[in-house]
């Protein structure tokens, strides 16, 4: 505090760089790019993990080494921090077809394309919910019978003002079938929101051990570089992926553009002045905000299985 206080107090703004100079780019402070003005928007700063990777991270820092360009051959980096690195000299995608083939031809039709939306109440607003739990009240559904046919939307949003979670399981039942694989973008969340909701509905537990054992993560497939482009400057968001395979699935023209937006949104709607008019409105650009997201992994696994016919 005493710190903070005296940096505060300050005049003028401090020159030179920040603690966070020597940390990767998710731990970076909120100001870096001000006290750090000579990084670059795409620095080493965000290779991946390279954060885990203290020594080489700072022996690039106090060489003045901030271009991914720049990037020595001496510096022993992971075989997915060069492939990175490499993807941005060379100026080239680098798509390893067999290992996709392997990947997609082990799904089983129909595919369903699915997203949650979830609230992490720091205040619990139902019975057996601790602080910050997630409180699934939507998902959005695409299922695809064949390669060949058209993805079939179907959706689920909670607008009551009681705890949504057995609604939200029966919903998942009645539109889940018993075969074919469940695809999801970062697997860790929706098979935690999926045990957690186990927990408080112990009758749906063989219902929801048989989802989450057929859950394919999809950004597995860039996480392990079988599709490496230099522009996803290390990350494998789908917001950062999804513009090589289908840019006119932008975001911007959405009023929703986050899940943070989208969990502030929902709670609008159990507010005594939130009108009619606005709880549909509202109602309604979740629904198109959460499609876009699963839509946009239905989108992706087109294009890669394209590659592979």
């Amino acid at each position: 505090m005493d710190q903070a206080k005296e940096y505060l107090s300050q005049v003028t703004l401090p020159e030179g760089p920040c603690p966070c100079i020597y940390k990767g780019r998710s731990r970076h402070c909120t100001c870096f790019r001000i006290i750090n003005p000579s990084v670059p928007e795409y620095s080493v700063h965000d290779i991946a993990r390279i954060g885990s990777s203290w020594k080489k991270l700072a022996e690039m820092i106090d060489s003045e080494i901030l271009e991914i360009h720049q990037v020595p051959p001496h510096i022993k980096l992971s075989p997915i921090q060069q492939n990175q690195v490499n993807a941005y000299k060379l100026n080239k995608t680098t798509v390893d077809k067999e290992a996709l083939a392997r990947e997609l031809n082990s799904l089983k039709f129909p595919l369903y394309f699915i997203d949650y939306e979830t609230l992490p109440a720091a205040v619990p607003k139902f019975n057996s919910f601790a602080p910050y739990d997630h409180i699934p009240f939507q998902y959005s559904l695409y299922v695809l019978e064949s390669s060949d046919s058209e993805p079939k939307l179907l959706e689920f949003i909670h607008a009551e003002s009681d705890d949504p979670s057995n609604y939200f399981v029966d919903s998942l039942k009645m539109h889940i079938g018993k075969e074919g694989s469940i695809i999801v973008w970062h697997k860790s969340f929706e098979c935690g929101r999926n045990t957690e909701l186990a927990e408080r509905i112990p009758e749906m537990q063989d219902f929801i051990d048989n989802v989450n054992g057929r859950i394919y993560d999809l950004e597995e497939i860039f996480k392990k570089q079988y599709y490496v482009h230099k522009d996803f400057r290390g990350s494998t968001s789908i917001k950062q992926v999804s513009p090589f395979f289908a840019p006119e699935l932008s975001y911007k023209d959405l009023e929703i553009q986050d899940g943070g937006a989208a969990a502030e949104m929902w709670s609008r709607i159990h507010l005594e002045n939130t009108t009619a008019a606005e709880k549909e409105k509202i109602i309604n650009a979740l629904k198109i905000y959460c499609g876009r997201d699963a839509y946009e992994m239905y989108a992706i696994w087109k294009e890669i299985y394209k590659l592979i016919q």
